[in-house]
């Protein structure tokens, strides 16, 4: 038998992570004061439909505690335990979603208990009935029979009319803390004879979102050879390492852009979830901004943030990825090329520095000097196209070529707010400017379906809107020497809260 069926609550003193929704209960059967229609509301494996069992053989049971829990022991628990009672009825309204199983159900509800003092329905998933279903069930719930109750149960409440919600006492389950999850697992692993560690079941509760039945599943799968340890279960479940976790934030926070995309590469070697690592990296990233709130360091936390921002546009893209890794490197090259220099950072103590690992790239300072060079280059580029268009406007093809264009580009980025189109553009190559139109090289195919029709309209905009001359963009496949740092463009206010977000990152609380 499945853990979550062996293990399934039998008493509302064994739900676990509900108080409210057990101790209301529980004055309410001691004082028989019950209503007739009650919503459970709350994510899957809370407990929503073990509480609407426990209720039904509270309601029905024939030697009841005098807390008013079942005794689970008489006849009619033991049918319901069994699922044998007549008088307890469950509905699957996946299934049974129309109005004829509804009027079915208005019609056999009239008739009294056959066993049981009381007929109770449970419908699960309820927001799944048809509107002409809800109807006919609103009428019923307005005038139930005395001997009738019902239990209703979903995941997705803002689907069920507020007709049906005010007509019902409405219990939220919320999801259950990691802690109380791990204490559980340990319960039951004891029982079961499995061997565990504490950090390994923390990381199953971690991975199952605040619900109970997920947990005790990967506890069945994770525990069949007879002992859990943290590397079968990141193994199993396609996780990542804790170290490589911190050694990618800190790449990011320091742009570290060759480290960053070693860890992404290595971990594709190794066969890891990409989608399961984006996640790892946005948690760690969410306690990281919130430690920096709880600390009143607000331009940290910020600088956080845009990390943040360009991971949970990574994450839409990975889904659909061509090349799994590229949406994560891509995140990680604006990230790295956005932030400021290493030199603007104040390094962590060495003790508290990941290990570093040794960079392949030999000619790294001297890359980033000409970087920094060309950089120079473009604003004085910039300066001078500015200075002259000051003075008289751009109007005839021939005054602008590829350096005029290469100089404007700068303030084309600052336009534009989406991180892949501006990954793109960082990167590309002016081909060919002719009298109505601009050419762009970019390295990749992916890039080239990047920067689709409503892309190049949008920079087609931004380069007239400079210009002050019509063009159309045209993109093409070229070859891109790949740089390792790339020029600062991105706006000062981000280039300052990221680098002081990377201060005190590995200060004792990271």
């Amino acid at each position: 038998m499945s853990f979550y069926r062996k293990y399934r609550p039998q008493k509302l003193s064994e739900i676990v992570g509900q108080p409210h929704v057990r101790q209301t209960f529980l004055n309410a059967l001691k004082n028989s004061a019950l209503t007739h229609a009650y919503l459970f509301t709350g994510s899957r494996g809370t407990g929503k439909t073990s509480v609407a069992r426990i209720i039904a053989r509270a309601l029905n049971c024939e030697n009841p505690a005098p807390d008013g829990e079942p005794c689970n022991s008489c006849q009619i628990c033991r049918a319901a335990l069994d699922g044998r009672l007549v008088d307890l009825i469950e509905i699957d309204a996946a299934s049974n979603r129309g109005i004829d199983e509804i009027r079915d159900l208005k019609e056999k509800i009239q008739f009294t208990p056959s066993h049981a003092k009381s007929k109770i329905y449970i419908i699960d998933e309820v927001h799944m009935l048809t509107k002409e279903a809800f109807n006919a069930l609103l009428k019923t719930l307005e005038e139930p029979p005395s001997h009738a109750y019902f239990i209703l149960a979903t995941t997705e409440a803002h689907k069920i009319p507020e007709t049906i919600i005010s007509r019902t006492q409405r219990f939220d389950f919320h999801r259950i803390a990691e802690d109380e999850i791990s204490k559980h697992l340990a319960f039951i692993s004891e029982k079961e004879g499995i061997k565990f560690t504490t950090e390994a079941l923390q990381l199953i509760a971690k991975q199952s979102a605040g619900g109970m039945r997920d947990a005790l599943g990967m506890l069945e799968q994770l525990g069949s050879g007879g002992e859990i340890s943290v590397e079968g279960v990141a193994q199993n479940l396609g996780l990542t390492r804790p170290k490589a976790v911190e050694d990618f934030v800190f790449a990011l926070l320091f742009s570290r852009l060759p480290e960053a995309l070693e860890i992404i590469n290595g971990l594709v070697g190794e066969g890891v979830n990409l989608i399961q690592f984006n996640k790892t990296i946005l948690i760690k990233l969410r306690e990281v901004m919130l430690q920096k709130v709880s600390e009143n360091k607000l331009s940290e936390a910020k600088g956080i943030l845009t990390i943040i921002e360009e991971f949970s546009q990574a994450n839409e893209e990975l889904k659909n990825a061509v090349i799994p890794q590229l949406p994560l490197e891509a995140a990680a090259v604006v990230v790295c090329t956005g932030n400021g220099s290493i030199s603007e950072k104040r390094e962590p103590a060495k003790e508290q520095i990941p290990q570093e690992k040794k960079l392949p790239n030999k000619n790294l300072v001297e890359k980033n000097k000409e970087v920094l060079e060309k950089k120079d280059e473009l604003e004085k580029k910039l300066d001078a196209v500015t200075t002259e268009t000051s003075a008289q406007k751009i109007s005839t093809a021939d005054e602008i070529s590829i350096p005029v264009v290469e100089a404007v580009l700068p303030q084309i980025l600052g336009k534009i707010q989406n991180p892949t189109v501006k990954m793109a553009l960082k990167s590309a190559k002016i081909l060919k400017v002719a009298p109505n139109e601009i050419e762009l090289g970019v390295g990749s195919d992916f890039l080239v379906e990047k920067l689709d029709l409503s892309a190049r309209s949008l920079l087609a905009e931004k380069f007239s809107e400079i210009l002050e001359k019509q063009f159309q963009i045209k993109v093409s496949r070229a070859e891109i020497e790949i740089q390792s740092a790339a020029p600062e463009i991105s706006s000062p206010p981000r280039q300052k809260t990221v680098a002081e977000a990377a201060e005190g990152m590995f200060d004792e609380g990271w």
